[in-house]
C-alpha cells in the first residue's frame, strides 16, 4: 500500500512539469524513450574470422600435388582424341566438374548420343588380376583396359527412341540390352517423373537370349553408326584422360577454398 502511494505521488509531482513542456499532444506512434534506449545501447554483433591450425599445411600440400600433376599434364588436347574425332563424325561434349561425357552425331534422320562416365575407372584392377593362373607378367604384356559402360540412344523426331546399353573393353563393344521408348524424352530426360515412367515399361528381352543372327544384326546396326572397335578403344583412354583433368581441377578448387 505504501509503495502504491509513493508511485502515485511521484506521478502527481511530475505531471505538472510534463504539461508545461508538452503543449501539444504527442503522436501515438512515438516510441517511449525507455524502449529506445536498449536498442541504442545494445552491442553491435561483430564477425570474427579464424583460421584452423592445419589450414596452411593443407594448402601447402595441395599446392605441391597440384604442381606435380600439372608438370605431367598435357597442355593441348591429346593426339588420340584429335585422331578419333577427325576420323569419326562425333562431337565431344565434356564439361569441367562433371563426370559424364557425351559423344553426339547425326546419321540420316537420326540423332545419336553416346553417354559414358569417368566413374568406370574404378573398375580398373591390378594387372595381375588379368593373368592366367601360373602366368607371370612380362615387360611386353599390355594390361587389358577396364570396362566402360556406354549408353547409346538413337532418336527419330516423332518416332520415339532406342537405347542400347553396351560395355566397351579391349576393343570390343558388347551389347547388354536394347530398349524402345515411344516418347523421345523418356530416353534422355533425367527427371524424377521420367524415371518413374520408365520403371513401369517393358525394357525388352535378355539380349544374350536373342537369336544369334538377331544379335549380330544389332551389332552391325551400331557399327554403321560409329559404335565400333575404334570407339571401344577410345572410351577407356578418354576416361583416364578426363579423370586426370578432373583431379587437377579438384586440387586447384580445394586449394583455393582452404586458403580463402
Amino acid at each position: 500500500m505504501a509503495s502504491h502511494l509513493i508511485r502515485t505521488s511521484l506521478r502527481a509531482f511530475s505531471r505538472p512539469a510534463f504539461k508545461a513542456v508538452a503543449t501539444t499532444a504527442a503522436p501515438r506512434n512515438v516510441i517511449p524513450a525507455t524502449r529506445i534506449m536498449p536498442m541504442i545501447t545494445r552491442p553491435i554483433a561483430t564477425r570474427f574470422y579464424s583460421s584452423g591450425t592445419v589450414d596452411s599445411d593443407l594448402v601447402h600440400k595441395l599446392e605441391e600435388e597440384l604442381q606435380y600433376e600439372k608438370s605431367n599434364e598435357e597442355s593441348a588436347q591429346p593426339e588420340f582424341v584429335k585422331e578419333f574425332l577427325q576420323a569419326n563424325s562425333f562431337q565431344l561434349e565434356d564439361k569441367v566438374g562433371h563426370d559424364e561425357v557425351s559423344l553426339v552425331r547425326t546419321f540420316g534422320n537420326e540423332k545419336i548420343r553416346i553417354l559414358f562416365s569417368i566413374a568406370d575407372i574404378n573398375n580398373a584392377g591390378p594387372a595381375e588380376d588379368f593373368l592366367a593362373e601360373g602366368e607371370e607378367e612380362t615387360e611386353d604384356d599390355v594390361a587389358p583396359s577396364f570396362p566402360v559402360r556406354a549408353s547409346i540412344t538413337v532418336e527419330k523426331d516423332g518416332k520415339g527412341a532406342v537405347t542400347i546399353d553396351t560395355v566397351a573393353q579391349d576393343g570390343d563393344m558388347a551389347i547388354e540390352s536394347v530398349m524402345f521408348y515411344k516418347e523421345n524424352k523418356l530416353a534422355n530426360e533425367q527427371s524424377a517423373e521420367a524415371d518413374w515412367q520408365r520403371r513401369g515399361l517393358y525394357i525388352g528381352p535378355q539380349f544374350a537370349e536373342l537369336d544369334e543372327n538377331l544379335q549380330a544384326l544389332f551389332a552391325r546396326y551400331l557399327e554403321e553408326r560409329g559404335v565400333n572397335a575404334a570407339l571401344a578403344t577410345f572410351l577407356p583412354d578418354y576416361v583416364e584422360y578426363k579423370e586426370q583433368k578432373e583431379y587437377v581441377h579438384w586440387l586447384d578448387s580445394m586449394k583455393t577454398f582452404i586458403s580463402a
